[in-house]
Order: C-alpha cells, then structure tokens, then sequence
C-alpha cells in the first residue's frame, strides 16, 4: 500500500511528465489537437481588357471608375498600335494611329482630334506618372470598336492591324 507522499510524488511527476510532452508537442508543431490545414485555392486574375481576343498585357493595371474602364495611354497604344509623344512643352501629349492625330490635354474635358475641338465625356486621370484614360471613349477616336461582356466583366476591344 502507499502512502499519500508516496500518491503524491507520483502525481508530481505525472503532472511534470505531461508539461514537458506537451512542450515537446508545441515545439515539434504537434498538438493534443487534430490535424488541420487551411488549403487556400489560388485564383488566377485575369486582365479586364482583351485586344483582338489575346488577354491584354499591361503595365498599369485598368480599373473601373463610374462604370468606365480606364488604361494608361502607354498601354493602349501599345496594344493598338502607333505613336505615343510626349514633351516638351510638359503638357504635351500626342496619339497618332491610321493618319488620325489626337492631343490629350490632360485634366481637360476634351482632345483634338485632328485639329478639331473635341469634347471628352471623363477627363484623363493622372495616377503617379501614368496617364489613365477612359478605354471605349479613345478606341472609339481612332475607328475601334469596344465590347463590355458584362457576365466576364470584361472589355473586348476589336481591330485590324493594318
């Protein structure tokens, strides 16, 4: 028979037993717990505009603003094609594509598009040193027929490339 000192230094060393295996447990990255793994599923961003069926590739993300989808100036002259010129004066910047010239004026609410005041339904919006402009609007000045898909939520912008 034992003794309660003798009880009690066997639940001492029980207690003390079950500390350091659970330590062990915490250190090894086991756990009394059962096992769990938060498996995330990647989603694949795909771009909000496409040119001529191809998944456009932009510098500056497009985004959407008051139901317009904007890209940058470089961007869209650079699927479409043509001539992007800037500078000097600062202000300056010039699209040019099929003999057809446009003037951005940035911050203003309209372009000339072959000499020709023109009126801009949204302004270009400047975001660091891009030049954001609305997408439907400039396709449209250079002949470009644009497509909102909007069950893909997604522009289709449609060319030739003569």
């Amino acid at each position: 028979m034992q003794t309660t000192g003798q009880i009690g230094k066997i639940v001492a060393i029980v207690v003390v037993a079950s500390l350091l295996l659970s330590t062990v447990a915490l250190v090894w990255g086991q756990s009394s717990a059962p096992d769990f793994q938060l498996i995330e599923r990647k989603t694949i961003q795909r771009e909000m505009v496409w040119f001529n069926g191809r998944e456009g590739d932009f510098e500056y993300k497009p985004f959407l603003k008051n139901k317009r989808v904007y890209v940058t100036l470089l961007d869209l002259m650079r699927h479409i094609g043509g001539n992007l010129l800037t500078g000097p004066p600062k202000n300056l910047i010039e699209l040019e594509r099929n003999k057809v010239l446009v003037r951005v004026l940035p911050g203003e609410h309209y372009v000339m598009l072959n000499g020709v005041k023109t009126n801009v339904e949204r302004a270009p919006i400047k975001r660091g040193a891009a030049m954001y402009v609305p997408l439907r609007f400039y396709c449209n000045l250079f002949g470009i027929a644009v497509d909102w898909n909007r069950i893909e939520h997604r522009a289709y912008v449609s060319f030739s490339t003569e």
